[in-house]
């Protein structure tokens, strides 16, 4: 992944809810090692002397708000930063909002993509730009956006769902977008799934994809997961309740819940408050648009883009079984603050 003689950029977009988190705790952890392969993480505002903490989710935030300015800022620093590394080297820039829907206040725009891969435009034409992208099957993607963002503004899964499936996780879409920056063979897209990634882990994989996978015992890794998700329980007890979260990136009531309960309540994988029927439902929405990408960036694969969901994957959540566990989670957090107070 790298132009011989060339000093070029690696750009990773996500997308979110597959790991981007683990990865930039990665990038930051081993900052100071990497260069010394040939990678260099930089920081976290693009300035020589700016902290490195492996993600640049902020500086797009910022950035985009005003293309024009936003993308001749980020090709002035993108540019001073490249200048300062050395022949064959790669810097590497990691935000998943780039491959984000805009969550606008305008229900007009609600799900159109966030625009912030005209921010690179300029670099695309001055540097060898390759993405990376993970992908991940949508019903699952869903999900974990809801418990992620949604979820501490709107108390109603639904009325958010149904605006939402066949929208947000259109991978075809978010694709055909970066593929108007860089040619289709300067992406490279992943499946955020454990089969397909070795040791199952998505850090391994993007190890593999700088070609680190010799070096990857010498290098630092996370010891606790990375932004973990919680039971469905947590989610329902919380949602849509201003007095706990100020927006939408506001963890601190969950990492109350960690605290208090000793991380016990962190999310099942087999957990789920979807049907096997409704899951099916929502990936019908997506048919089209996952094989056109499976066509177009996996042609040698024999079925389907995505692994289908089993019948005995998950054990639904029933309303009964939901109510019970909000009950066994208020009483952990009172005897959490018990045991701190008494």
């Amino acid at each position: 992944m790298n132009d011989a003689g060339a000093k070029s950029l690696i750009l990773h977009i996500g997308a979110n809810k597959t790991g981007s988190s683990a990865i930039q705790e990665f990038l930051r952890l081993n900052a100071d090692a990497l260069p010394a392969l040939g990678l260099t993480v930089a920081p976290s505002d693009l300035l020589p002397n700016g902290t490195v903490t492996g993600q640049h989710v902020w500086l797009i935030e910022q950035l985009r708000s005003d293309l024009t300015s936003g993308r001749k800022k980020l090709e002035r620093r993108t540019h001073r930063l490249m200048t300062m590394l050395p022949e064959n080297s790669r810097l590497i820039i990691s935000a998943e909002n780039l491959a984000l829907r805009s969550r606008s206040a305008d229900k007009g725009e609600q799900w159109r993509l966030n625009d912030a891969h005209r921010l690179f435009e300029g670099i695309a034409q001055q540097y060898p730009l390759q993405i990376v992208i993970y992908l991940r099957r949508q019903d699952e993607l869903l999900l974990s956006s809801w418990q992620q963002w949604e979820s501490k503004a709107s108390g109603d899964f639904w009325a958010w769902a149904i605006a939402a499936v066949g929208r947000e996780g259109n991978w075809c879409e978010v694709l055909e977008t970066w593929e108007t920056v860089v040619p289709r063979d300067r992406i490279t897209v992943r499946i955020y799934e454990p089969g397909r990634m070795p040791e199952g882990d998505v850090v391994a994989d993007f190890a593999q994809l700088l070609g680190l996978q010799q070096h990857l015992h010498n290098l630092n890794r996370a010891r606790d997961l990375v932004n973990p998700s919680y039971a469905d329980a947590v989610v329902d007890f919380a949602q849509g309740n201003p007095l706990l979260f100020r927006g939408e990136h506001d963890n601190r009531f969950y990492d109350a819940v960690d605290e208090l309960t000793d991380g016990r309540y962190r999310r099942n994988p087999r957990d789920s408050i979807l049907t096997y029927s409704q899951r099916c439902a929502i990936l019908e929405r997506y048919n089209e648009s996952n094989r056109l990408v499976r066509e177009r960036y996996f042609p040698e694969l024999p079925g389907p883009l995505f692994a289908a969901p089993a019948m005995d994957e998950y054990v639904h959540m029933s309303g009964n079984r939901l109510e019970a566990q909000k009950w066994q989670l208020m009483a952990s957090l009172i005897f959490g603050l018990a045991k701190r107070i008494l």
